[in-house]
C-alpha cells in the first residue's frame, strides 16, 4: 500500500501524479490485498468477512480490518470501496509522516490549497517501482505482491513502469500472463478496483 503511494506521486517533489479518485480506490485495493495475502480477510460471496486471525500490520490496514470485523452486514466489495475512499488517502499519509517517510506540505496556487509530500528517502520512495521492474524484467518473477502492485499501478494510468525496455503493449501482455494464477479472492478485489475506477472516470459514481 504504501508502495503504490509512492508511486503515485512525484519521488523528488511528492506531487500527485494521478487523479485522486483513482488514488483512493487503488489504495484501498491494495489494503484489501494486504489483508488478503495475510490471512487476514477472505471475500465470500462478493465481500470481505475477517477471518479472526490477529497479525501485526500497518496502520491504515488494522483500522480497515478493524471495520471489516465490526459490521454485522455482508456488503459487497465495491460498497467497502465506496465506504472507505473518503478517508483512505489521510489514513496512509498520517502513516507515512509519522514514520518520517514523507513531509506534508501545503501550497495555495490559484485560488485553492494542494498538497504534496516529500519523500524523505528517495530509495524507499522508489521501492515499489523497483520491485515492479524486477517483477517484469527479471530476477525475482511475479508473485502476489508484485503482480497485485503491478496491476493496481496499471489501473492508475501507470503504464510506463518498465520503459524502455517494456512499452505498455508488452507490459498489458505480462500483466495478463501473471494475473492467470492469482488467488480468486484476489482476482475479486482487482475487479471491484477496476469497476470503481470505470464508474469514477465514465460517470455512475455511488457516492
Amino acid at each position: 500500500m504504501e508502495a503504490l503511494f509512492f508511486l503515485a506521486h512525484d519521488e523528488f517533489t511528492g506531487k500527485p501524479q494521478v487523479a485522486r479518485p483513482s488514488l483512493e480506490i487503488c489504495l484501498i485495493g491494495a489494503i484489501f490485498c494486504d489483508l488478503l495475502f495475510t490471512g487476514r480477510i477472505s471475500v465470500n460471496d462478493g465481500g470481505p468477512e475477517a477471518t479472526g486471525k490477529s497479525g501485526h500490520g500497518d496502520r491504515a490496514s488494522v483500522a480497515v480490518l478493524a471495520e471489516i470485523a465490526a459490521e454485522p452486514v455482508g456488503y459487497p466489495l465495491r460498497e467497502w470501496i465506496d465506504h472507505l475512499r473518503p478517508t483512505v488517502v489521510d489514513m496512509v499519509v498520517d502513516q507515512l509522516a509519522d514514520a518520517g517517510l514523507v513531509t506534508r506540505i501545503s501550497e495555495r496556487a490559484l485560488l485553492r490549497r494542494t498538497h504534496r509530500y516529500p519523500p524523505t528517502d528517495v530509495l524507499v520512495a522508489a521501492a515499489g517501482l523497483t520491485e515492479i521492474r524486477a517483477a517484469v524484467l527479471g530476477p525475482t518473477g511475479p508473485d502476489v505482491y508484485n503482480v497485485s502492485l503491478a496491476l493496481l499501478a496499471w489501473q492508475l494510468g501507470l503504464d510506463d513502469v518498465c520503459e524502455p525496455q517494456v512499452d505498455r503493449r508488452m507490459l498489458r501482455s505480462w500483466l495478463d500472463r501473471a494475473a492467470k494464477p492469482m488467488p480468486p479472492a484476489a482476482t475479486e478485489v482487482l475487479a471491484a478496483v477496476e469497476a470503481a475506477i470505470a464508474a469514477s472516470v465514465y460517470g455512475g459514481e455511488r457516492r
